[in-house]
């Protein structure tokens, strides 16, 4: 099993930002980032 990627905080806050304004899903961030 490898490791889970590493995510640059600006990353994760741009991930939570489009979630929470409501521009994608959780299931479609998830997807995109590649993460479960």
């Amino acid at each position: 099993m490898g490791r889970p990627p590493v995510f640059s905080p600006e990353t994760k806050t741009r991930i939570v930002l489009s979630v929470l304004a409501g521009e994608v899903t959780v299931a479609e961030a998830a997807r995109k980032e590649k993460v479960s």
